[in-house]
């Protein structure tokens, strides 16, 4: 077994919880390692294909899930799902896991872009956690949105991302106190630099990884989605009934070091 799984088998065991961005990277994690711990998952992605992928492989390994293809930016299609899924069995937990960026020094961000960025890292989920409040307090509930690394201080070429996710934490602070009343638990977590697909997609620039890792990262490795995973399930079990209005940090120390910056050397 690998070490980064430290929750007992049935830690999760009864939950309903929704993922977004399950059909790859570390929101496929997060649903694995979830299924795994007994809860059923509910994964939400533009996708098909792959969602269908991750229900097969859960039931494969005895766990149970469901699937539903949708762009988390439509407030509409958000609410609806929420709505069925919440009325179906309940929700015991919200994984804000979608998301997305380019990366570009701010003065070549265009108005667009931007919009794309804060619409995708903000109003999405402001939106999602809003609709699944009612099936949260009803079972006093979790919502764990995952963040950046060094949010609080910046990353050069993440000036929209940043700047979302500044706004998630922000929205997480604010909803921990308002709805600590009905028990639910708000929380972040900042990952440091997970070599997704995703990621390594738009970072096609060798150094600059190396950099994130060798320099940045004080313990000199990259993060892995299991670890994320981990922290997240953590977050939704019993054992982290005292941790809301929190950025957990699983990077490495890198928000400690120089900082994530995602421009090649010449532009920094």
């Amino acid at each position: 077994m690998s070490r980064t799984r430290v929750l007992a088998s049935n830690a999760l065991a009864e939950q309903r919880v929704l993922v977004t961005g399950a059909g790859s990277g570390i929101g496929h994690a997060i649903a694995l390692r979830f299924a795994e711990l007994g809860a059923h998952i509910v994964g939400l992605g533009r996708r098909k294909e792959p969602l269908d992928e991750l229900v097969a492989e859960i039931e494969g390994l005895g766990g149970s899930a469901e699937a539903h293809p949708c762009d988390v930016r439509d407030v509409e299609q958000v609410e609806d799902i929420v709505d069925r899924v919440g009325r179906s069995g309940g929700l015991h937990g919200l994984i804000n896991n979608a998301g997305g960026q380019f990366f570009a020094p701010a003065e070549d961000i265009s108005q667009r872009g931007w919009s794309a960025v804060i619409d995708l890292n903000l109003n999405a989920v402001f939106a999602m956690t809003r609709a699944a409040y009612p099936f949260l307090r009803e079972q006093g509930g979790s919502v764990v949105s995952i963040s950046l690394s060094g949010v609080e201080r910046g990353s050069m070429g993440l000036a929209h991302s940043v700047a979302a996710r500044a706004g998630v934490l922000g929205l997480t602070r604010t909803l921990a106190l308002e709805w600590a009343r009905d028990r639910i638990r708000v929380n972040c977590l900042g990952p440091g630099t997970v070599l997704t697909e995703a990621f390594l997609a738009g970072v096609t620039d060798g150094a600059v990884v190396d950099h994130l890792i060798e320099d940045a990262t004080p313990l000199q490795r990259a993060t892995s989605a299991d670890e994320v995973a981990e922290f997240a399930a953590y977050l939704c079990s019993d054992a982290g009934q005292m941790l809301t209005g929190q950025l957990l940090h699983v990077d490495g120390g890198a928000h400690l070091g120089s900082g994530l910056h995602l421009l090649p050397e010449e532009n920094t």
